[in-house]
């Protein structure tokens, strides 16, 4: 039985990064990379080679001659399956990206799997893994151990660190398509969400505005910062849900997940929803009316009272700093 396997996606501009953040929580688990297997999924994975030997682990798995169907995930399932029973593993790392936490529980229940979704990290117990999940809108933390003999767990990306290891180069080995891929349903497109300036989750620097902004408007103010600290924008549920930003800004349990070097936030009490999604962040700095706001018990740095009375000095300096 091999010990552990790791999924990936790939497509023409590489594999996905989240694969090193998962690397990195291996080996702070004691699971050094060179003696990992990586399993590849993707379209006609054999005229990739040259980005399967780009993976830092021991072994790189995938299937020759396969049309995913824009990772169609009835499609990713059936190869999946196929890839866990010629390998036989224990654990099974799955990053949660919007295709990987789609494949892990259709993985789970095709191949008779427990799994631990939605893991923030693992604690390894004698050889035992527990997954640490966030619940009751991140307000408690669950210890979940799965009691089957191979596990799935669905990881968190932007919680770990990229490994930055790759002298190890991997052996390939490609697998025939013997595999029936008919699928009930068809992928017709997908679309790459555009983005302004900095992707979110990709920022070491974010601003990000609530409801306390009181409109769309003072936005630009928060684009201007922005633009000053090479920083990417973000909002709060309450900002998306009533239209000031499209949803693709939301940060939080229901948003998207951020881990920057520095989250400046503006209006943004901390519901534990919206703190879900950004309690990563190295640095927190807020600024609110409410000096009870619960984004003060994470912030290093808290500014309280009226926005329209501190942002503008702030934004002053920044621009006499640029000016230097």
């Amino acid at each position: 039985m091999n010990e552990i396997l790791v999924f990936t996606e790939v497509n023409d501009d590489g594999f996905d990064k989240s694969l090193l953040e998962m690397l990195f929580m291996l080996k702070e688990l004691g699971h050094d990379n060179s003696t990992l297997t990586v399993a590849a999924l993707g379209d006609n994975m054999e005229s990739k080679e040259s980005i399967l030997k780009s993976i830092p682990v021991s072994k790189v798995v995938a299937t020759k001659n396969l049309d995913t169907n824009k990772f169609n995930p009835n499609i990713l399932k059936k190869v999946a399956t196929n890839i866990v029973e010629r390998l036989n593993p224990s654990k099974i790392i799955i990053p949660k990206t919007s295709i990987g936490q789609d494949l892990a529980t259709r993985l789970a229940y095709s191949c008779n799997m427990g799994i631990v979704n939605d893991c923030l990290y693992i604690e390894n117990n004698d050889d035992k893994w527990i997954g640490v999940r966030p619940v009751f809108g991140g307000n408690y933390f669950a210890k979940v151990k799965a009691t089957t003999d191979s596990q799935i767990f669905c990881v968190r990306t932007k919680v770990f660190e990229e490994l930055a290891d790759n002298s190890v180069t991997p052996d390939i080995e490609f697998y025939e398509n013997d595999i029936n891929i008919d699928s009930s349903t068809q992928i017709l497109e997908r679309t790459q969400e555009q983005s302004d300036g900095i992707k979110l989750e990709d920022a070491e620097i974010v601003v990000a505005g609530g409801r306390g902004l009181g409109g769309p408007e003072p936005f630009e103010t928060l684009d201007e910062i922005a633009g000053l600290l090479n920083a990417a924008v973000g909002a709060s549920r309450a900002v998306c849900d009533a239209g000031w930003k499209d949803h693709s800004y939301q940060i939080g349990l229901t948003g998207k997940d951020i881990s920057p070097n520095l989250y400046f936030t503006v209006g943004i009490s901390g519901a534990s929803q919206h703190m879900a999604g950004c309690g990563n962040s190295k640095h927190i700095v807020s600024i609110d009316k409410n000096i009870d706001a619960n984004i003060f018990k994470d912030a290093e740095i808290g500014a309280v009272g009226d926005w329209k009375n501190i942002l503008p000095g702030f934004l002053d300096t920044l621009k006499d700093l640029a000016k230097d």
